[in-house]
């Protein structure tokens, strides 16, 4: 059976000590690759990733460096820092990014350790996908403070790209991995599959849907309503999530929110709709599987029905 993953990527308090920005006027947005561990060459320096000519209306940043450190941004000293004298970890790479005028455009998604273990153990294969999430923090002085959206001083959590898996690349079949993969993946290469354990990479299919002229991988337009897993009524509490309550199920449960004893005080059913529920996520978690069947396929579909214009 295919799987539907909630994956989460990008900054957040451990890497990077800090969160992706958005523009809350406009829903666009700007995912940050966390570094990547020192010494790791050939792969894009933050000053090499060239924004956009005013992606952010108001804001002149020329690369991803010059956004970290602009004044409307919140990052302290220590993310400045890092960006300066690190490589960045610039994965999943969805295509062609829409807020850079540069950088890979291939489909690939990276994982290694024991999140790579944790895929592999729920069958996530040819025909899973991923939803990718992160945590983004409205840019300054871009929403009123009565705006609800204002309230969230500790940001809320979005989806913001998904990737349908065509092939699985392992240690084993490492010959199968595209030059560009290999080139410029910071999983790719021949002392990536030898060092990392467990390390495997996800190429992108061409087509997310059969009758949907969809691709296989990309970006949302912009955050939306839809997107949002944070709940609204739990600000600064954006581990805590609404979503649809068919995941409350034993046949959609995703994995380490579905552990028998904790379900009690995990989830909770949403009063005054019942068509949705609360769930505490966990702290760090990388990747939630569940099942991609039946209502998380219809939810699925509604996400590119609604927001992929």
């Amino acid at each position: 059976m295919e799987k539907l993953i909630l994956s989460r990527k990008g900054f957040d308090s451990a890497s990077g000590n800090g969160y992706s920005p958005f523009d809350p006027k406009t829903g666009k947005f700007i995912v940050l690759p966390i570094p990547e561990d020192e010494g790791k060459e050939g792969l894009y320096k933050y000053n090499e990733l060239f924004l956009v000519n005013q992606y952010f209306e108001g804001i002149n940043a020329k690369s991803l460096q010059g956004l970290i450190t602009h004044p409307k941004m919140y990052f302290g000293n220590n993310t400045k820092k890092e960006v300066r004298k690190r490589s960045a970890h610039y994965d999943p790479i969805l295509g062609r990014c829409p807020w850079l005028k540069n950088g890979p455009e291939i489909g690939a998604f990276g994982q290694s350790e024991a999140a790579a273990g944790h895929l592999r153990n729920t069958q996530v294969q040819e025909g899973s996908i991923f939803l990718f999430f992160s945590r983004f923090m409205p840019i300054k002085e871009r929403v009123h403070p009565l705006d609800p959206i204002g309230a969230w001083s500790q940001g809320a959590y979005f989806i913001y790209g998904w990737l349908k898996v065509k092939k699985v690349i392992t240690k084993e079949n490492k010959s199968e991995l595209p030059i560009e993969v290999r080139d410029r993946h910071p999983h790719g290469s021949d002392y990536d599959f030898m060092n990392r354990d467990n390390n495997t990479i996800f190429l992108a299919d061409e087509k997310l849907f059969e009758d949907m002229d969809i691709p296989g991988c990309g970006y949302f337009p912009k955050l939306t309503s839809d997107l949002l897993l944070s709940s609204e009524l739990h600000k600064n509490q954006p581990s805590i999530w609404k979503i649809p309550a068919f995941f409350n199920s034993d046949d959609f449960r995703p994995t380490y929110l579905n552990v028998e004893k904790n379900l009690s005080t995990r989830w909770l059913a949403c009063p005054d709709n019942s068509n949705y529920c609360y769930v505490q996520s966990t702290g760090r978690g990388q990747e939630y599987v569940s099942n991609l069947k039946d209502q998380s396929y219809k939810w699925l579909r509604s996400l590119f029905t609604n927001n992929y214009k």
